[in-house]
C-alpha cells in the first residue's frame, strides 16, 4: 500500500536534515507545502530557512508536541 503524503514527509524529514524546496518537490510533491501545513496542524513544527535570495530549506524540528507525545505515551 502506497503511504500518503504527511508520512513520506514524516519519514524523509525524520532525521532532522535541512530540505532544499527541489530536495522536497522531487521527492514528495509540488505540493510539499500543503502537506507540511497539514502536518503543523497535527502538532509537527518545521524550520524554514533561506540559503540565498528566494531559495529556502526546511525541516522538522525533532521535539515537536506531536512526537514528544507519542514517546510519552509509548513509556
Amino acid at each position: 500500500m502506497k503511504e500518503n503524503l504527511p508520512d513520506r514527509m514524516l519519514q524523509l524529514m525524520s532525521d532532522s536534515c535541512w530540505y532544499s524546496t527541489e530536495e522536497l518537490v522531487e521527492k514528495l510533491s509540488h505540493r510539499f507545502s500543503v502537506t507540511m501545513h497539514v502536518l503543523k496542524k497535527q502538532g509537527y513544527q518545521f524550520e524554514k530557512r533561506r540559503t540565498h535570495g528566494q531559495k529556502y530549506e526546511y525541516r522538522l524540528v525533532k521535539e515537536s508536541k506531536a512526537i514528544a507525545s507519542l514517546t510519552i505515551g509509548n513509556a
